[in-house]
């Protein structure tokens, strides 16, 4: 069974708290490690005279019990007082300390002097009136069997590490997590109002930081959905209340007769006739971007790519052609989309790649990374970079023709889209300008 979109949408929170929260702790580890580190090495040396200090008056007291022993028992005293001390106490002849000590500390121990080695695990001195050498340690490994578990250095540290990894993720989990989740949550609004769908509700967060945010962004959706449904209105209304005079212009222009003997006036007429059949096309072109610019989803299907280019290719006017025009087969079979809205998407580029080339036109479709790419490429003038993105404008010609609106280019926008998709145009092959329709692959 496959996880639900709730489930993946939390793991994927967790993941990211937790990368973020390894990251913390890992670098709050390493501050305080350096500072531990520097603290330790500006108090060496007073720690270091702070433990020869106590193990003077322990060595001066284990002389004097040395002393007062007769040197042939100091095997059974040393043994003795190994069991009344937490670490090793041993008695070495003094030629086996110089490999473990300076020629310094060596010549200090000969003159009966206390001798701590650097790692401060062991002191050395010489017993008074002998050659043997009185040895304590090493310090750092006490008897472990007077020692419970939890005195290890080991546990001490993991417990050190473990309750700063506590104290750094739960604040972290309950303060930068419920920010982070909110976040997302308005993400996914702003995500959806950019898809079309101003109706988005807005939800409900818990966060007081990013509350002015939910309310800022659902008082914009609630006003660019007044703006868009009384653009939507307005375009409609001129649109359909157009029509009504444009045909009865059409009537009356039908009605009017012209004699041959008036070249004048049969010219004028002829304009005139066009100039309605353009108005009657602008108001048809202005609906079917009205329809498509306020419908939140397109229904969609499964499609053939050889028979959308058939569909196209018999389309297409034969007068409108070029003198070449080319559909390439395709290593993409099939595509998902909604057929009227990609015929009339491709349509528009078709017929706009017509009008701008020189000679050729050649339609092909591709898969790249996660898209279906249905590319149009001309060998006309191109388009400059500069106009790349405002050429999908509505009412936007960068050359005026007489039978363009603006209108085509922002109908090939609106459908790439309303399919999870988009529209751009760059340099082709051919040397015109390729626009391609990208839409995703299901």
């Amino acid at each position: 069974m496959a996880p639900s979109a709730t489930a993946v949408h939390h793991a994927g929170h967790f993941r990211l708290f937790l990368r973020y929260c390894l990251g913390f702790v890992l670098a709050y580890l390493i501050l305080i490690g350096s500072g531990l580190y520097l603290w330790a090495a500006l108090t060496e040396q007073g720690e270091d005279q702070q433990i020869r200090t106590q193990l003077q008056g322990i060595h001066h007291l284990l002389q004097a019990r040395y002393a007062d022993t007769p040197q042939a028992q100091w095997p059974q005293l040393t043994r003795l007082l190994q069991t009344q001390f937490a670490y090793p106490v041993r008695v070495i002849p003094m030629a086996e300390a110089p490999h473990t000590l300076y020629p310094q500390s060596l010549q200090h121990l000969e003159q009966g002097g206390l001798v701590v080695t650097d790692d401060a695990h062991f002191s050395y001195q010489r017993l008074p009136g002998s050659s043997e050498v009185l040895v304590l340690g090493d310090f750092s490994k006490p008897d472990k069997a007077d020692v419970a578990w939890y005195d290890s250095p080991s546990v001490d540290t993991l417990v050190m590490v473990g309750i700063f990894v506590i104290a750094i993720a739960l604040p972290l989990y309950f303060l930068v997590y419920r920010l982070w989740r909110d976040v997302y949550a308005l993400g996914h609004m702003a995500l959806a109002i950019q898809q079309g769908d101003l109706a988005v509700g807005a939800p409900a967060v818990g966060t007081h930081l990013v509350r002015p945010l939910r309310e800022a962004l659902s008082r914009m959706a609630t006003q660019l959905q007044d703006v868009m449904e009384g653009q939507r209105i307005l375009s409609q209304a001129v649109a359909h209340e157009t029509r009504t005079p444009l045909a009865r212009m059409r009537f009356a222009l039908a009605m009017m007769q012209v004699g041959d003997e008036d070249p004048e006036g049969t010219e004028l007429l002829e304009g005139l006739k066009a100039d309605v059949t353009r108005l009657e096309q602008l108001a048809s072109a202005g609906v079917t971007y009205a329809q498509f610019g306020r419908s939140l989803r397109i229904s969609t299907q499964r499609l053939e790519v050889a028979e959308v280019f058939d569909a196209l290719d018999q389309r297409l006017p034969p007068g409108g052609r070029v003198r070449r025009l080319r559909f390439l087969p395709s290593h993409q079979r099939t595509l998902v989309a909604n057929r009227d809205a990609l015929l009339l998407a491709l349509g528009n580029l078709i017929g706009n790649a017509c009008r701008h080339a020189a000679s050729e036109v050649v339609v092909s479709a591709s898969t790249v990374e996660q898209w279906v790419v249905i590319a149009v490429d001309d060998d006309g003038p191109g388009v400059a970079p500069a106009d790349r993105e405002r050429i999908f404008q509505p009412y936007v010609q960068l050359q005026r023709h007489p039978d363009g609106f603006g209108l085509g280019l922002a109908l090939v926008h609106i459908i790439a889209i309303k399919h999870g998709g988009r529209a751009d145009v760059c340099d082709s092959v051919l040397g015109g300008a390729r626009f391609r329709l990208l839409l995703p692959d299901a």
